[in-house]
Parts: C-alpha cells; structure tokens; sequence
C-alpha cells in the first residue's frame, strides 16, 4: 500500500489504516492467529489459581490468557493437518500441509505424506514400536473463526469479556468428533458456517486418574449473521494464515526430497567409482 493511499482513508478498514500510518508492521498478520483450547492446569507458572475446563485464548490487548466458559465461536473455516509429536523432545517435528479435502495429496515438512501416518489396516502389521509410534502421528481438525464470551476472567481473576477475537481452535482425539459432527450439521443443513454460530461449553471426563475435558457444542443454524466488509478481510486473514503456512511445508518438503535425490546421487557414484571400467560398461 503506497503512501498516496493515504487520501483515501475513509474508504479504508482499520487494519489497512494501521499498516499505512506505519501502527501495524505486518507481523499480526498470517501465521499468529490466537489459539483457542480448553485450560487443564490448575495454576500457571505465577502461582494465579486457574479455571479447570474452561476455553482460553491470548488476548494481546491484555497481554495474557483469558478464561471463559461457555463462549461462542462463529467458524469461518474448516481444514486438516497431520502433525508428529515427540514426547522426547517435547516439541512436533513433522508437520503437513493444511488441506481441506481428504482427497488431495498431503504432503509434509520431511518429504513424505500424512506425516507417516498409515490407515488403521495398515498399522495391523506393525510391530510394537512402530505401532507406538502411529500413535503420535494425529490428524487435527482446523477451525478459523470469531470468538465471543463475556463473564469472562483472566488469570489474576479480573473481569473480561471477549467480542469477535480472531482465533483458531484445533482440535484432535476425542475432540475432534464433536467438533466434525457440528460442522456436518451445517453442511448436510446447506448452511454457510460463516452465517452460523457454535455455543461451545465442555464435559468433564475421567479415565483412570487422567481427568480431560471435551467439547459439548450446540449448533446455532439459524442465526443467519451476514458476511460484512470486515468479515470478508477477516475470512481473508484466515486463509493467508492457511497459505503461509502451507509455503513453510512446502519448501521444506522440496528441500527433503532434493536432499533425498542428492544422496542417492552420491549412492550411487560410489557404487560406479567402486566398479572398474568394465563393469560399468557391462552395466
């Protein structure tokens, strides 16, 4: 945006003005979208006395977490990623590209697909420490959406409410079949998400001594909310996020398999600088 742009000013959304007038340097936009999650931890690492089972996002307007229980969530988008985690290393080492359609090919960081992750016929043969293994291979459900909710509270127990914060919820284990089953509704209703509204409460649940907490979603089909000029630059900002970080795969998935070529380039002129000239002509 040229700085000519600036005459136009009242034709223009807030976000553009910030990033004219030079408030806004570009690095809110794309891959740091606030994750929505629902809190396990009975405190954080200051000691403040946490809400169990209650959603919580970063609000950069507070500079913290907030908690709130139950919220709305207005979807705006819905995808997939395959992702890898190493317990080891406490961090995901393979991640694939976002996709939105189980037919498309879905490639990852380290130059295969799915992250590796076989069909459950598959995983059949595997032996014990392979079949371990799969189990850290997940496929997480993507929603980009608007989050509202009000008596809300932050860490330290102050009141906060929540109105329309761009945030993604992603989802996986026994989260993602409640979060798939509300937006089939929407789909099988022929109802735009981005018209809609989800009221998101959770469940408590306890296997053992593991207590977690899953997702109880009411569909909210009919509230038939127009797309606005800001909705449209939000729903933009979505699928930016979405195509940085498919560049990111990507890449790496191109550099994963050259490195792959390369070596067994070099595999093989070993094997012909081993051989003598004879039985490389004889090849």
């Amino acid at each position: 945006m040229s700085d000519n742009n600036l005459i136009n000013i009242k034709q223009m959304s807030n976000e553009q003005i910030m990033q004219a007038i030079g408030q806004d340097d570009g690095s809110s936009i794309g891959v740091n979208i606030p994750r929505l999650a629902i809190n396990r931890a009975p405190e954080d690492d200051d000691g403040n006395k946490l809400p169990a089972g209650h959603f919580y996002v970063y609000d950069s307007a507070v500079g913290q977490n907030v908690f709130g229980k139950p919220i709305t969530l207005r979807p705006f988008l819905s995808a997939m990623q395959y992702m890898h985690y190493n317990a080891e290393k406490g961090e995901y080492i393979n991640r694939s590209i976002i996709f939105k359609n189980w037919k498309e090919e879905v490639i990852d960081m380290l130059g295969g697909t799915k992250c590796g992750k076989m069909s459950f016929k598959e995983r059949s043969t595997l032996n014990q420490e392979d079949f371990e293994k799969q189990r850290t291979i997940r496929c997480y459900k993507l929603v980009y959406g608007l989050l509202s909710f009000k008596n809300g509270v932050t860490a330290k127990g102050n009141a906060h409410n929540l109105e329309n914060l761009p945030v993604l919820y992603r989802v996986t284990g026994t989260a993602f079949s409640p979060v798939s089953v509300a937006l089939n509704e929407l789909r099988e209703r022929k109802k735009f998400m981005f018209n809609c509204t989800f009221s998101l409460d959770t469940l408590r649940q306890k296997k053992g001594s593991n207590v977690y907490y899953v997702p109880k979603i009411a569909v909210n089909a009919d509230t038939n909310l127009q797309l606005s000029d800001t909705d449209r630059e939000t729903l933009n900002r979505f699928q930016e996020s979405i195509n940085d970080e498919n560049k990111i795969v990507i890449d790496a998935y191109n550099s994963a398999k050259k490195k792959l070529v390369n070596n067994n380039d070099k595999s093989d002129l070993k094997v012909v600088e081993e051989l003598s000239p004879e039985q490389v002509l004889s090849k």
